[in-house]
């Protein structure tokens, strides 16, 4: 694949001619069971591949770009209502200031606590060497997010993807 890049992929999967850099790329998730994120409060990973250009100490929530770029940020939760009301927001904050980009939510007003819902965000933002990255509750309330409970899996119950574009 040398240095070629495809033209038609919005990253320049193979590396960009005109950056110069491989792309990189930080992927975390949470597994299974289950996780309580306070109003404010940060979502923790455990699990994490990456190639290179992060830090991460698994089971925080604080994930460090070691490489300035441009990014595109994928996130998702997997929510289980307690209350009987769905009312989550979550944002991406870039050393400490939310990107008003990342902001993403969902309400439901008659779930089940047997029911799920996931909430996706992306976005693109430059980031600095050094910059810390965490994913943030913005809700008023406190969230429950659920990895079990579905066809006997246990699945992914938080993701981010972190992907250095240019």
């Amino acid at each position: 694949m040398g240095n070629h890049y495809n033209n038609h992929c919005c990253c320049h999967c193979q590396g960009s001619a005109e950056s110069g850099g491989k792309p990189a790329y930080f992927n975390a998730v949470m597994q299974g069971g289950f996780q309580d994120v306070a109003p404010e409060g940060d979502v923790k990973f455990l699990i994490a591949f990456q190639s290179g250009d992060f830090s991460f100490t698994p089971n925080t929530a604080e994930i460090t770009v070691n490489a300035g770029g441009v990014y595109r940020i994928d996130y998702s939760v997997l929510v289980r209502p307690v209350t009987g009301v769905l009312n989550v927001a979550y944002a991406v904050a870039i050393d400490g200031l939310e990107n008003p980009l990342s902001f993403f939510g969902i309400y439901s007003d008659e779930p089940t606590s047997k029911e799920r819902a996931e909430l996706t965000g992306m976005f693109i933002a430059p980031v600095a060497a050094g910059s810390t990255i965490v994913l943030r509750n913005k809700s008023a309330t406190k969230d429950y997010l659920a990895g079990t409970g579905i066809d006997n899996q246990a699945v992914n119950h938080a993701s981010i993807l972190i992907q250095r574009i240019g």
